[in-house]
Formats: C-alpha cells, sequence, structure tokens
C-alpha cells in the first residue's frame, strides 16, 4: 500500500477510472504544481550560485534549448537579449595567484580605452537590435489579439443509418478503389455499411469518446480531426471519400484547405461524396446551436459544382430541401 506524496498527480479513488476529459486537466495542475515547488526551490537558494554564473548558465540554456522548448515565451528571451546586450569593458581583476590582480589590472587600464571604444559600438548595435525584436514583439502581440485561434471542427448532422442519402452514398462508392475514409464517423455505423458492401472503409473523428468503443469492436476508426488526417494523407492514396457534418461550420480558410486536400487525396476514378445542410435551413429558426457558434456556413450545391470543376458533379436534394448530397467523380 503506498501513500500518495505531496508532488504526486491526484488521482481518481482505487478502481474508478477518470472521467472522460478529467486526465488532461489533472496532468496540467501537476504540472503547475511541479513548475511552483521549483520556483520556490529556486527562491530558497537565491543568491548561493555567482551572478556571473548564474548569467552563464541562463545564456547556455537559452543557446540549446529553443523558445518553444521554454514554452513559447518571447518576452523571457527578449529579457536576456536585452541584458545581454550591454558589454561591459571593464573586466574583473580578481586573481588566486601571487600579484595576478595586478598585473590584470594594468592590462585593462592599458586596454580600457581599446576596449571601451569596441564595446561601444557593440552594445549600440544589441541595444538597436533589442529595439527592434521588442517592435515585432508587440505587433505579433497585436497579431495575436486580432486572429481568433484556430476553431476545432464542429459537427453539424452527421447522419444515421437511416438518413435518406445513405444509401446513395453506399451505391456511390461501391465502385470505389482504394481506401474510402468517412469524416466525423461518430460510432462507425457508415463505416459499418460501406464494409458490409465490401467496401474497404475507415472513419476518423476529432470529438473526444466517440470511437472508443467502436475501436474495441475491432472497427477501423481514429479520434483525428479530419483536416489533420488528410494533410498527413499521401497524395491519390485514397479511393473516396464521404464529407458529412463538418463542411458547414468550416472557417473559409479551413474549407478551402479540405477542398484543396480532397482533390490531392482521392486518386484518379475516385468517388467524392458530400452531404450538407442548405443555406435556408442554416438561416432558419430550427437551425442547430452550431448555426450561431460556428465561423463558416453551408455552401450552396452549385459552389460545390464550381469547386469540383474537373469532376462529374450530381447533386440529390433532400425530401424535406433542408440538405442536400453532392456525388463527384473523376
Amino acid at each position: 500500500m503506498s501513500a500518495q506524496g505531496p508532488g504526486d498527480p491526484p488521482s481518481p479513488a482505487r478502481g474508478e477510472p477518470a472521467p472522460a476529459g478529467e486526465e488532461p486537466r489533472l496532468l496540467d495542475d501537476y504540472l503547475r504544481q511541479v513548475i511552483a515547488e521549483i520556483d520556490d526551490e529556486v527562491q530558497r537558494h537565491r543568491g548561493e550560485i555567482p551572478a556571473q554564473l548564474e548569467r552563464e548558465l541562463d545564456e547556455m540554456f537559452l543557446e540549446h534549448a529553443p523558445v518553444a522548448v521554454r514554452g513559447g515565451d518571447l518576452k523571457d528571451a527578449l529579457g536576456m537579449v536585452d541584458r545581454a546586450a550591454f558589454v561591459d569593458p571593464v573586466v574583473p581583476i580578481t586573481s588566486q595567484r601571487p600579484a595576478g590582480a595586478a598585473v590584470k589590472k594594468t592590462l585593462r587600464a592599458l586596454s580600457l580605452w581599446y576596449m571601451g571604444w569596441v564595446t561601444h559600438q557593440v552594445s549600440t548595435l544589441g541595444l538597436a537590435v533589442s529595439r527592434a525584436l521588442h517592435a515585432v514583439d508587440a505587433q505579433l502581440g497585436e497579431l495575436r489579439d486580432r486572429v481568433p485561434p484556430p476553431a476545432s471542427t464542429r459537427v453539424v448532422d452527421e447522419g444515421s443509418p437511416g438518413s435518406w442519402w445513405v444509401p446513395l452514398a453506399v451505391d456511390a462508392l461501391g465502385a470505389a478503389r482504394g481506401r474510402v475514409l468517412h469524416t466525423a464517423c461518430g460510432d462507425g455505423w457508415l463505416v459499418g455499411l460501406l464494409s458490409a458492401a465490401g467496401v474497404d472503409a475507415y472513419g476518423v473523428d476529432a470529438r473526444p469518446g466517440k470511437v472508443d468503443e467502436a475501436e474495441l469492436r475491432g472497427a477501423d476508426l481514429r479520434q483525428e480531426d479530419p483536416l489533420g488526417h488528410l494533410r498527413a494523407v499521401s497524395s491519390s492514396s485514397l479511393g473516396g471519400v464521404v464529407i458529412s457534418g463538418i463542411v458547414e461550420a468550416m472557417e473559409p480558410v479551413r474549407r478551402d484547405e479540405l477542398v484543396r486536400s480532397l482533390l490531392d487525396r482521392v486518386a484518379g476514378r475516385g468517388v467524392l461524396v458530400v452531404h450538407s445542410v442548405t443555406l435556408d435551413a442554416w438561416l432558419g429558426e430550427d437551425a442547430p446551436v452550431e448555426a450561431d457558434l460556428a465561423a463558416g456556413r453551408p455552401l450552396r450545391p452549385r459552389t460545390w459544382a464550381h469547386l469540383l470543376a474537373t469532376w462529374a458533379v450530381e447533386t440529390v436534394e433532400g425530401p424535406d430541401g433542408g440538405d442536400y448530397l453532392v456525388v463527384a467523380t473523376r
């Protein structure tokens, strides 16, 4: 039986797994606790290390550990630049050898006029570089305030086995050559239908916990962001792709990258199936909550025909006019 120490991360009761999403929070709390303990230890021993040695250690750490390793804190690195910008021409003269201090003092007096002239120019250059870097840091700060962080892929309507468009998608992908990807696959219901029809299908979904149970059953599902997954896929390696539930809420930049990735990743004679709600449904009173929170909006069917101009594009409207299906083949 082991007791939990003060530096150990907090953990749930024995036999009880951490709730979904709880483990990252516990690790973050533990990391903050460790950093606080290190800071306290440094403060207790402050003054025991000579200032010159501490400066040399800081410079060595900055040289061998990039800013990203220091948590990406640019201001911390600029502080070291500011401290190093001034070059002191008055060198120390302390010595452990007899008459060493007198010799060093004489040499310093003879060369100080020369070293002072050189170090003045070097210090001027260092200060100018430091000011320029601070101006860059200020401009980067303004950009960070203006540009919102990248949003996670919101899933609007992933569909279900009983959706009207599912048989059309399965039929269209029946002749696909190569692997077929389903984005926002959920528990893998469409991957299962495609596999039953003889299609080599797999799925990705960025939402935590969506694919866990299906993975335990042996389904080829992965918890990944669809766009990030497509970035990692090689060119012309997919026989088909099903996009459902994610294009409506995407901001234009991410959606443009998605389209470019699809055009490159889907092989010749491949099939692309896109299910989307219509713009009228998106703006209606019964629209999903994501319509108010999303950075983008749905595209019209003819816009997909424009984006896939080199493909044979067929559009099928849903029975209630609230959604549509695009089937594009090369």
